[in-house]
């Protein structure tokens, strides 16, 4: 007897889940914080028919520098996490991690991506304060 199907987080044929984020206090255009803050990224992933997953085991995260007048600091190929907390599963699809922005940050633009292991990436955009 086969084990029943469960969602997988890894898939390269295309669009197979929905994501609906990034929530408070993170939205959508540019999004204002301040160097050395923990910001917590917020978000909720179903499959297209809207099953929850629950199942996300790791995230990553990187940035790219952005230009918004402010200044330019290096692309970071993984992010730091802020505690111990890691990923929180938070039940139903929902996920949250928080991100500690670094303090060299300051004075500048970034776009943080999330990645899930399904080969693409959600991203929210940064303007840096000291």
């Amino acid at each position: 007897m086969l084990a029943p199907a469960r969602p997988e987080i890894r898939y390269t044929g295309g669009p197979r889940y929905t994501f609906t984020g990034f929530e408070d206090p993170v939205g959508s255009g540019v999004n204002q914080i301040k160097a050395g803050q923990a910001v917590p990224l917020k978000w909720r992933i179903t499959t297209t028919d809207g099953t929850p997953v629950t199942d996300i085991a790791s995230v990553r995260l990187s940035t790219r520098g952005t230009w918004c007048g402010q200044g330019w600091t290096a692309d970071q190929p993984e992010e730091k996490l802020t505690g111990d907390s890691g990923l929180q599963n938070l039940g139903d699809g929902y996920y949250q991690i928080n991100w500690k922005v670094p303090d060299n940050y300051a004075g500048s633009c970034k776009t943080l991506r999330l990645e899930l292991g399904e080969d693409t990436y959600r991203t929210a955009e940064f303007a840096i304060t000291g």
